[in-house]
């Protein structure tokens, strides 16, 4: 009767303690995106240029996500970064771009894979698939751009 008490009792802390190691992996880990919140179309202002609006989810502070950045046209483009309901604008050190639209070295084109924490309510951190970080600004309302071809 021993042996069989035993026998549950390790079964028991087995299907706990993999449970925790599953939770812990899920939480620790980077996190997909917040589903997309609204899909307005860009609004053609009739001189080449259009007024595009953020789509993007509610980002949580301190929690990374596994994102795409569009770098095809510099990572300084509007509309490179749409994240946590907003557009970003990249800050600090380093070029934004190779000086003809593409983005700087390091990174891949026409998306790069890499992960991004809104580290404050006004700033964010992306971490691209090869190490390089970079500083984003929170962009204030809709943006007016050129497509980028």
């Amino acid at each position: 009767m021993p042996t069989r008490v035993l026998v549950v009792a390790v079964a028991t802390l087995t299907v706990v303690l993999a449970a925790a190691i599953i939770d812990e992996i899920v939480s620790s880990g980077v996190r997909s995106l917040p589903p997309s919140v609204g899909a307005a179309e860009p609004q053609g202002l009739g001189n080449g240029q259009f007024r595009f609006f953020p789509h993007s989810g509610h980002a949580s502070v301190g929690v990374s996500y596994r994102f795409q950045l569009y770098t095809h046209c510099g990572l300084d483009w509007p509309l490179a970064m749409d994240f946590d309901s907003s557009f970003w604008d990249p800050i600090g050190a380093g070029p934004a771009s190779d000086g003809s639209g593409n983005p700087p070295a390091g990174y891949a084109n026409p998306y790069d894979q890499g992960a991004v924490t809104l580290i404050s309510p006004t700033r964010a951190q992306y971490r691209s698939g090869t190490g390089i970080v970079t500083q984003w600004s929170r962009h204030a309302g809709p943006r007016i751009s050129s497509l980028c071809s």
